[in-house]
């Protein structure tokens, strides 16, 4: 750990930024890990301010297409917050260093002067962050001990170019990446930092990239808080893992379609949009349980049974625990007509009879993920209250149905799915979190311990998030111990919400410390009007799982 915080060095085109870096920026001023000790200011001469029409449309006319399409997709898509909505920084780094620079234009490259580059040197500098300029060259690369870092909003392991969050969506890519690179005069220096990819919107470009340059805003200050943790030794062993020993690209280079092709791409996705009214106006998709008792690992899921639930609702995300030789099974059981979620139970025995749900949780806002657990002889359940922005605890005082309030855990947070799991003397608290309110909680899972439950003074853990990735972040149920080792249920959210679930064995999992390494995935598969599958829970006995088909409105799922 360093001693004092990093000093770092922004370079801006203007003070005018774009939200998403504002929030970047504002999280990074108010810590106690970095400090901006000077703001680098393009001086370079700047072309007349013209309007969008002439700018965008008659200065590049093979592209014009493109641009009023783009234009027509941010106004209908966009929502709040809008990641591109320009902020004054100006107040904001009012006490830092300014220093103006005028550098060549060399293509679309820019060179310091020398003279510049010893002015950016005489501070110090740990990190010069580049959130304005050109591709930068030469000395400049290694004017901060760790280089220039940088967004590239893209996963440049298989797309480079532009625009952001364009082609993923018109070339129906399941996933959308992001970058945070450094570059440095010395190739050996220059690396990942950090990369994670999220679920692709695939109706609209535009909203594709507000989702993507919102996920990706936390990037640079958690990255920057790392290093100043670990120290620079082991910080570039941590970050190896973003970065591969040969980095060979093998796609084309894309770039701003031109008319012709903006059209067909255009039309192809309005097709989609048409597709999706239709499917939302006539068809419903309805949750619904699967479940088999069995004492082997080697399921199939074909051979399981259905619960299917009425029309008028469907249920999700069960969570199973056995008492008294029967099984009771927890499940988010959602209403179309209320459109909000309470936590119900539905009791089997031992040959698979089992009673309609009864609601045991019901509160103001939505309730799913039921997790129950047993602790001193006694159940205890959070549910998923993201819509309240908590991470509740509800204590059962007559089991199974009557349940209490018992405490919040964490206050003013977008959390979902959380899992709790008790293990080695302490309690490790699992969940999808998105740390800014344009991002999807999918993408990324955050760890807290503690020595007690009830408590809300839970530890971030140092690596938060322990797993930024769509595939494989979100809890999927509870983890479990089987032949000594740990295991973690996660949701596959990559080709939809909820598509598929992974096993993870927890290799490591400590104060300091997370890793985990999947070793089996489900895939709705086995049944060709399945199309997602999201939780797994078992006993010693027994397995149950979830399953999402889509059926007319006017019948109920088979």
């Amino acid at each position: 750990m360093y001693p004092q915080k990093l000093k770092l060095g922004l370079l801006l085109d203007s003070f005018f930024v774009p939200s998403w870096l504002y929030y970047s920026l504002n999280r990074i001023l108010y810590s106690n890990y970095a400090q901006f000790s000077v703001i680098i200011l393009n001086n370079a001469e700047q072309k007349e301010n013209t309007t969008f029409w002439f700018n965008k449309l008659w200065g590049n006319k093979k592209k014009v297409a493109y641009e009023i399409f783009n234009k027509i997709d941010e106004k209908l898509f966009t929502r709040e917050p809008n990641a591109f909505k320009m902020m004054d920084v100006q107040k904001l780094l009012s006490t830092t260093a300014l220093v103006s620079v005028k550098p060549i234009r060399n293509g679309d490259s820019d060179i310091f002067n020398p003279e510049d580059v010893e002015k950016i040197r005489n501070f110090d500098l740990d990190i010069l962050v580049k959130a304005g300029f050109g591709k930068l060259q030469a000395e400049i690369l290694s004017s901060a001990k760790y280089g220039v870092w940088f967004y590239d909003h893209s996963d440049n392991q298989l797309n480079r170019g532009e625009p952001p969050g364009f082609w993923e969506v018109v070339e129906s890519w399941p996933e959308t990446g992001a970058t945070l690179s450094i570059a440095h005069e010395n190739p050996q220096r220059g690396q990942a930092v950090y990369r994670s990819r999220f679920l692709t919107y695939p109706f609209s470009p535009a909203r594709n990239r507000n989702v993507q340059f919102w996920a990706s805003a936390s990037f640079l200050p958690r990255q920057i808080e790392l290093l100043h943790y670990l120290g620079e030794t082991e910080f570039f062993k941590e970050i190896a893992r973003f970065n591969r020993e040969f980095d060979f690209y093998d796609h084309r280079q894309f770039q701003v379609p031109s008319n012709f092709e903006s059209l067909k791409l255009y039309s192809r996705l309005l097709l989609r949009q048409l597709y999706e009214i239709y499917e939302r106006k006539f068809h419903q998709e309805t949750w619904y349980l699967m479940y088999k008792f069995d004492k082997s690992t080697d399921l199939s899921f074909g051979t399981f049974n259905k619960i299917v639930p009425p029309k008028d609702r469907f249920w999700a995300d069960p969570h199973v625990i056995q008492n008294d030789g029967n099984l009771y099974i927890f499940v988010e059981e959602y209403l179309y007509k209320t459109g909000k979620g309470h936590i119900s139970v539905i009791e089997m025995n031992s040959s698979g009879q089992y009673k309609d749900p009864v609601p045991v949780i019901k509160e103001d806002y939505h309730l799913s993920y039921p997790y129950v657990f047993e602790y001193k002889n006694k159940y205890y359940m959070v549910p998923e209250s993201a819509q309240n922005n908590t991470i509740d605890l509800y204590e059962c005082d007559d089991f199974p149905n009557n349940w209490k309030f018992k405490m919040t855990l964490m206050k003013n947070v977008k959390a979902v799915d959380t899992t709790i799991f008790f293990y080695q003397d302490k309690w490790w608290l699992f969940t999808g979190m998105a740390e800014n309110e344009g991002a999807f909680p999918e993408v990324e899972l955050f760890l807290f311990y503690s020595d007690e439950l009830f408590t809300t003074d839970w530890i971030s853990h140092p690596l938060n998030p322990v797993i930024s990735d769509v595939s494989s972040a979100r809890p999927a149920g509870k983890l479990f111990i089987k032949n000594g080792k740990v295991y973690r249920p996660s949701q596959d959210c990559s080709k939809s919400y909820g598509y598929g679930f992974n096993i993870n064995e927890v290799l490591c999992l400590t104060e300091t410390e997370y890793l985990e390494k999947k070793v089996s995935e489900v895939k709705p598969n086995w049944d060709k009007r399945l199309i997602a599958t999201h939780t797994f829970t078992s006993t010693e006995t027994f397995v149950i799982i979830d399953g999402l088909t889509r059926h007319s409105k006017f019948i109920k799922a088979q």
